[in-house]
């Protein structure tokens, strides 16, 4: 999970042990202190009944005795609760610890954040800009639901093995209302807008602000200083690069992107432009024993399409084989489902696919481009294509398996309502279960 401050540093609060936060919270088994700092300590923890690792989050006492704050709390740990997106680091509960802590519950996430990558060197520039896009993923999915997060910065974004990104969201995300910060509008410095800083009405655009830096940063290494210096002068890409960092950390909210889907287009076109010129940042560009004879031996534009779309209609028919055919035979039938798949269920999918799931549709839109864009059309067997087929695959399978699990609570749910001889409620199914 994203780390506040390394564990051996010393927190602004008495943080409790594993042994003091079993008693606090004995649903849940505390296994480690993941990360601490002045404004709270997360823990990893395994939550027996629904047999899951799980972040738990803990803010230091005085915020619990604060009734303004806990209120707001509350608004905000159910308004991120509504958030199901691949790219967003899901919160599954909150409430209050027997010692006086607010608690949110949240996805466990194994991985690295952006902020240790970036501080190790190992990003290309396929490979950040392509978080990059990830990110907005999550801010535009966030910000059509009115939330916005105000933190956006590396330590807050984790990152797989696979190049999946999860965006976490420790407490800061709030329903957009359209009203001026009050006093401590929180925030890290290095990211936060102008607007932000200055205590005025702010809205999603501090998130596509914040996003911008998060970029620069990928490319270059640092947060941007005054006067920001050219990423050309961090490593060897076009100055197309400071030209779309620059639209989206203007000081003027107007003169940005208007909503991270158009930051998101922006990178992806200049993606393309630097695998179209061959660059060396975004893969390595095999020289041919003997010089091509004909125009034919590259992919026409149409066979590019039709690869496109035979990639993506495995993994769509792999994802539908997980989501509505039975859990202990889909592990045996997946497989051969995508290989006996006819034309004409293929195109039922799709159609139904556009009509009934617009995330996983966007999704899907999201793969087509970034398969164009890395310049893995151009070279199917090389190192980029591979890695982007198993990120997409890592992406549907972890939206196969939260759909799953939100089936396997309304059969529950479903099963316990027929039992009930009186009218259906929470608080009669609450009591139903205890008997």
């Amino acid at each position: 999970m994203p780390e506040e401050a390394p564990p051996s540093e010393q927190p602004s609060f008495d943080v409790p042990s594993l042994e003091a936060m079993n008693a606090y919270l004995p649903q849940f088994k505390f296994e480690k202190l993941a990360a601490c700092g002045g404004m709270g300590a997360v823990y990893k923890a395994y939550q027996e009944s629904l047999d899951r690792r799980v972040a738990v989050k803990i803010l230091p006492p005085e915020f619990g005795t604060q009734k303004e704050f806990t209120d707001r709390f509350k608004v905000e740990a159910r308004a991120m609760a509504k958030l199901n997106h691949t790219n967003i680091v899901g919160v599954y509960d909150f409430g209050i610890t027997a010692g006086g802590h607010l608690y949110l519950v949240m996805e466990w996430i194994e991985g690295q954040s952006l902020h240790d990558l970036i501080h190790k060197g190992s990003l290309s520039l396929r490979k950040a800009t392509n978080l990059a896009m990830q990110l907005c993923e999550a801010l535009s999915f966030a910000h059509e639901h009115q939330i916005i997060h105000r933190d956006v910065k590396p330590g807050n974004i984790m990152v797989n093995d696979a190049d999946h990104v999860k965006v976490a969201d420790f407490g800061l995300a709030r329903p957009d209302t359209g009203e001026a910060e009050e006093e401590n509008p929180f925030g890290t410095p290095d990211y936060a807008a102008p607007e932000i800083r200055g205590g005025s009405v702010v809205d999603h655009r501090v998130d596509i602000y914040a996003a911008g830096v998060v970029l620069y940063e990928m490319l270059t290494g640092t947060v941007p200083q005054v006067p920001r210096r050219s990423v050309t002068e961090f490593a060897k890409v076009s100055t197309r690069w400071d030209e779309i960092i620059a639209k989206a950390t203007n000081p003027d909210p107007a003169k940005r992107y208007q909503d991270a889907g158009e930051f998101r287009a922006y990178i992806n076109a200049a993606m393309k432009q630097a695998a179209e010129a061959g660059a060396p940042a975004v893969a390595e560009k095999r020289k041919p024993a003997h010089p091509p004879k004909k125009p034919a031996v590259q992919m026409t534009q149409q066979q590019q399409l039709m690869l496109v779309i035979g990639v993506v209609a495995v993994v769509v028919v792999g994802f539908l084989a997980l989501l509505f055919w039975p859990s202990s035979k889909s592990a045996n039938r997946s497989s051969s489902a995508s290989v006996e798949a006819t034309p004409e269920e293929i195109q039922q999918v799709m159609q139904k696919l556009e009509q009934n799931d617009a995330e996983l549709a966007r999704m899907v839109s999201s793969f087509a481009e970034d398969w164009t864009a890395t310049g893995a059309a151009k070279n199917p067997s090389s190192p980029t294509a591979e890695k982007l087929r198993k990120a997409q695959n890592a992406a549907v399978q972890a939206k196969a398996r939260d759909r799953l699990e939100a089936a396997r609570r309304a059969e529950i749910v479903a099963a316990e309502l027929a039992k009930l001889s009186g009218a259906p409620s929470m608080k009669a199914l609450k009591q139903a279960a205890e008997r």
